[in-house]
């Protein structure tokens, strides 16, 4: 059935009548195959359509405002405008989330091990000459010998940074928020003491591994890529086994620039 020019209210007793609204929307906006950059209908328009107060369809429109789906401008032009919800919205709602849980680094790693290899794949036909020259100055800046940073949480972003950059160029936005998150996690949860002693070998490991990944990348080999990064994620898992690590549940909320 061809989905209507305008959006429906579904009745339901049992929601606020504004969240109604909005939900019947964000249902339209699927069923229409609308995109990032369509605009809704104008607001009467919207009350016409369906049959609520002003004060709700405004509610409702201020709730997709607030959950970053539209924007809203004034004049003979304005109205509400679809928009992508950032990433850094989702990292909030997760970090909020986990605030009172615990993070289990084995399960954290199993989750890496799980979708890294898909991510390393993927994206290994899809790297542009920038992106790889890029990733290869990320390379240098995770080992002291090579340019690195003296600081070994500065070595560490840089190891961060270049799986952000490969979640950046994914094809699947699923793999790739997946990816992100996990990476943010790493960023905001696990804090690892006495790093200057004794981790030589994960400067040693980092710079190896995602090495042979620029080797399988400007080669285009998915496969290899794959495979190299599978191994990757297995030593990386067992070095920060190794390490005296703790969790800040209070980082959670912090901006991991601070």
């Amino acid at each position: 059935m061809k989905p209507s020019s305008s959006p429906t209210l579904t009745r339901n007793q049992r929601v606020k009548r504004s969240t109604q609204v909005a939900n019947d929307i964000k249902r339209w906006i699927v069923q229409s195959h609308k995109k990032v950059g369509d605009k809704l209908p104008q607001e009467a328009a919207l009350i016409e359509q369906l049959g609520m107060a002003r004060s709700t369809v405004r509610e409702a429109l201020a709730s997709l405002r607030t959950q970053g789906l539209i924007q809203t401008s004034t004049g003979p032009n304005g109205g509400a405008t679809l928009t992508q919800p950032p990433y850094e919205r989702c990292l909030e709602a997760v970090s909020n989330h986990m605030y009172f849980e615990p993070v289990d680094i084995t399960t954290l790693y199993a989750l890496r091990r799980a979708v890294e290899p898909e991510l390393a794949a993927n994206v290994a036909t899809r790297l542009s000459d920038e992106q790889l020259d890029e990733l290869d100055a990320l390379v240098d800046a995770s080992h002291p010998a090579h340019g690195g940073s003296g600081d070994w949480n500065e070595r560490r972003e840089a190891d961060l940074v270049f799986h952000d950059r490969l979640a950046d160029a994914c094809g699947s936005p699923m793999l790739a928020l997946f990816c992100r998150l996990l990476n943010d996690i790493i960023r905001r949860v696990i804090v690892v003491r006495n790093t200057q002693q004794g981790f030589a070998a994960f400067d040693d490991d980092v710079f190896h591994s995602h090495g042979e990944l620029m080797e399988a990348f400007r080669a285009r080999d998915a496969e290899r890529a794959r495979a190299v990064m599978s191994e990757h994620m297995e030593r990386a898992e067992a070095l920060a086994m190794e390490a005296e690590t703790r969790v800040h549940r209070e980082r959670l909320l912090m901006d991991p620039s601070v």
